[in-house]
């Protein structure tokens, strides 16, 4: 019998492995790509629910009871604080031997961090903005066209000094520790 290798010219061989390695190397991509939208998407996801569940839950003060108001904020800094400790773990996991050699070569724990999470920020605050709109959005809907037969219910208005408090809480949160 005779071996695989004579039956096949070289010149076969060597083109095959080359396209072997070829695509190998584009699934390599395509995967890290594919990983890299999904940790955009975690951060975005969780910065979208910090803004939208901390400014609904002080929007409503006039719409709803404190109970409420206290259970969206519950709800809503729990989702995001689990969506961001989820996409930040899975970060510095991926980015170990990075971490590592930038400790070797002296950069400190707070400088490792902002080198590795500061690509993500256009992501955090693209999710915050979409946060506010959604539960402007959403607020603005449930007064004006679910509940408008009920009498007496306060029209909605934008509360931008809620606002301004929400984002200054994610920039701290987010940036500074």
């Amino acid at each position: 019998m005779r071996d695989h290798d004579d039956r096949i010219p070289k010149f076969l061989l060597k083109i095959t492995n080359i396209i072997k390695n070829l695509s190998a190397g584009l699934f390599v991509k395509r995967t890290c790509r594919l990983i890299k939208k999904q940790k955009f998407w975690f951060i975005a996801f969780a910065s979208f629910c910090f803004s939208a569940m901390t400014q609904m839950s002080f929007s409503m003060k006039e719409l709803s009871s404190f109970m409420m108001d206290a259970m969206i904020m519950i709800i809503g800094l729990i989702l995001s604080f689990v969506t961001l400790f989820i996409a930040v773990a899975t970060i510095i996991n991926g980015n170990k031997k990075n971490i590592s050699l930038m400790l070797v070569f002296g950069y400190s724990q707070k400088e490792c961090s902002h080198c590795l999470l500061g690509g993500y920020r256009p992501a955090a605050y693209t999710g915050f903005a979409v946060g506010t709109i959604y539960q402007y959005a959403l607020l603005k809907i449930m007064v004006t066209i679910v509940f408008k037969n009920i009498e007496n219910l306060p029209e909605y208005k934008f509360d931008f000094p809620i606002m301004i408090l929400s984002l200054s809480i994610f920039i701290i949160l987010y940036d500074v520790v």
